[in-house]
């Protein structure tokens, strides 16, 4: 009898992309445990489905080498460019079908190495729903929780593959060893979507699938509210020029009324955006220092998805690798604030932006703005009067940092000033502060915990679906204002009537709301704007005067070489490659 180890590292690369067959590989005697004796037993079966989740990467500062995702794209610059590591690569289009640089350390324990990963965590997934329809179990409710778990699991990689290699293959049979996979034929996002979507259906109605956990056992699992979200998340991502190349408005309005539907349910399950009333604005920044409180009325009530293991700030450490120079242990400043991300923040007291989110420089290189009249704005005093959301992302020239009683001056020749040949100064002026407490004594332990899924990223996916369906009409100003409201922000400027304006302050709001969260490297993709936002980054140059006023100048940075199109989508890693045929490559690799 030929049966598959349990043990899945002595599978080679080909079987860990694709899966095999449950009956095809020998069985030696020494002890392993076979397939179908972990499916005979109870405890062994809840551990298989445990097993499915191990897989899943760290997010945040996890890739290489403790970095972000966002020091890749406009918002950020990361200072590790001249350590010849992710971001050296990055920015100078080193990326090959051989080279990675979201991988390039060699190790698979980084977030970059996602595809031998994830299909094996499909895989996993597909072997635990296919037994489990006759494994043991404790109570028979257990059975129907444990499917539909396994299959928002398998979903949910199967999307986070198609984000970054385009449409793959919906999966859900384990692959035999004979298996020609170059007789596989390559679906559309769309198709996609509608797979995710039928799934997470299922799903959402499996009565015992809970919306959401209420003990720290669970932490990190799937659920309803998973599924709901992840639907939305596929068709956003279907609908969009990326994938929506002739766009076609019934694929919009599937990510409207996905949107609007999981808005809908969630809310009346007690989800609602993060706020407390004695904090006010300070919500913002206090949300993302706490984990998930799981209890049958809890206080986080946004957070839809926080992986259990998920840590970005470094065992608690964020100011260790994303801090200021006179920070007690600092590393390295890690992902900096660029000129235009600050650019996107708007004034308090109008809502307007500083900036004309429609054209937003008068330039190419960034350095001559294109201001909004009668914001508020003063460019003698550029960070006073900002919106909230402004002061818990970046560290600025003169913001006092309560935890170590100093103000971080970057000023020319102050004492956290540019330096653009140390890891340890920041390249733009800014220092990153989202995810850490600034009041924590000495900040030595002051990390927050990654937010893969949130509320607000439901609400702004509505909103940039209505705008697509039925341009800038009440409904998305309405749905934009609840994430406004939030920051104690005013709503955005009235009177917009065409869609190609509110498109451009819905994509603001989204740079500013998930700025540091890995959104907007994913959405200036689908949106098909690398070139637009990707060519080059700004800073800040400041210089002190005698009567202690500042002068402040743009700078470029940096040019980069990662944005022409076929950066829109990673190449198929070569080895992929050759065993699914060259016709398999995504276009310009």
């Amino acid at each position: 009898m030929k049966k598959e180890f349990y043990h899945i590292l002595i599978l080679a690369i080909f079987l860990l992309t694709f899966g095999c067959n449950p009956d095809e590989l020998d069985v030696t005697p020494d002890g392993r445990i076979s397939l179908s004796e972990v499916f005979s037993n109870v405890k062994m079966t809840e551990s298989y489905l445990n097993s499915c989740y191990a897989y899943t990467n760290y997010g945040g500062t996890r890739y290489f080498f403790f970095a972000a995702l966002a020091g890749l794209e406009d918002s950020f610059f990361d200072s590790d460019y001249t350590e010849g590591l992710m971001a050296t690569d990055w920015y100078n289009g080193k990326m090959t079908s051989n080279d990675d640089p979201l991988g390039n350390s060699g190790t698979s324990d980084w977030n970059g190495y996602i595809w031998e990963r994830y299909w094996e965590g499909i895989r996993k997934c597909n072997v635990f729903i296919k037994n489990i329809e006759t494994a043991p179990v404790e109570k028979e409710t257990n059975r129907t929780r444990f499917k539909a778990e396994a299959t928002v699991l398998r979903d949910w990689y199967l999307f986070e593959l198609c984000k970054k290699y385009g449409p793959l293959p919906t999966v859900t049979e384990p692959f035999s060893l004979d298996f020609d996979f170059t007789k596989l034929t390559r679906p559309t996002f769309q198709e996609v979507a509608d797979f995710i979507a039928k799934d997470m259906d299922q799903a959402v109605a499996t009565d015992e699938l809970p919306w959401r956990f209420t003990s720290s056992a669970e932490r990190g699992r799937m659920t309803k509210a998973i599924a709901i979200t992840l639907k939305s998340q596929a068709q956003l991502f279907a609908a969009s020029p990326l994938h929506n190349t002739t766009n076609d408005q019934t694929r919009w309005v599937k990510a409207r009324d996905y949107a609007k539907d999981a808005v809908s349910k969630l809310t009346a399950q007690g989800f609602q955006l993060y706020y407390k009333q004695e904090l006010g604005a300070k919500s913002f920044y206090d949300y993302f220092l706490n984990q998930q409180d799981l209890s049958q009325s809890p206080k986080d009530r946004e957070t839809i998805y926080e992986p259990w293991a998920d840590q970005p700030t470094y065992g608690g450490r964020m100011w260790h690798i994303n801090g200021f120079p006179t920070c007690t242990a600092q590393f390295k400043a890690g992902s900096c604030p660029t000129q235009e991300l600050v650019d996107a923040f708007d004034m308090q007291s109008t809502g307007l932006p500083v900036i004309d989110p429609v054209n937003r420089y008068k330039d190419s290189d960034h350095l001559n703005p294109n201001y909004m009249t009668n914001s508020g704005y003063d460019a003698n005093n550029p960070y006073t009067g900002r919106d909230p959301r402004f002061y818990a992302t970046v560290i600025y020239n003169g913001a006092y940092e309560k935890g170590v009683d100093q103000t971080v001056w970057t000023y020319v020749g102050g004492n956290n000033g540019i330096q653009s040949n140390s890891r340890k100064h920041t390249f733009t002026g800014y220092y990153t502060c989202k995810y850490w407490d600034r009041e924590a004594p000495g900040n030595t332990s002051c990390g927050g915990f990654w937010k893969k899924m949130r509320l607000a990223e439901l609400y702004l996916n509505w909103a940039e679906a209505e705008n697509e369906v039925d341009g800038p009409n009440a409904d998305v100003y309405s749905i934009i204002k609840v994430i406004r409201d939030r920051a104690e922000m005013p709503n955005i400027k009235a009177g917009i009537t065409s869609k190609d304006e509110m498109r451009a302050y819905i994509q603001k709001e989204r740079m500013t709301e998930f700025a540091f969260e890995e959104q907007r490297f994913w959405d200036v993709r689908r949106w098909k704007i690398l070139d637009k936002t990707d060519k080059l980054v700004t800073g800040m140059k400041i210089v002190k005067n005698g009567d202690n006023s500042f002068n402040y100048s743009r700078f470029v940075i940096g040019y980069r070489k990662s944005w022409n199109d076929k950066f829109l989508l990673f190449p198929i890693p070569v080895g992929e490659g050759a065993i699914m045929g060259a016709n398999w490559q995504n276009p310009g690799w």
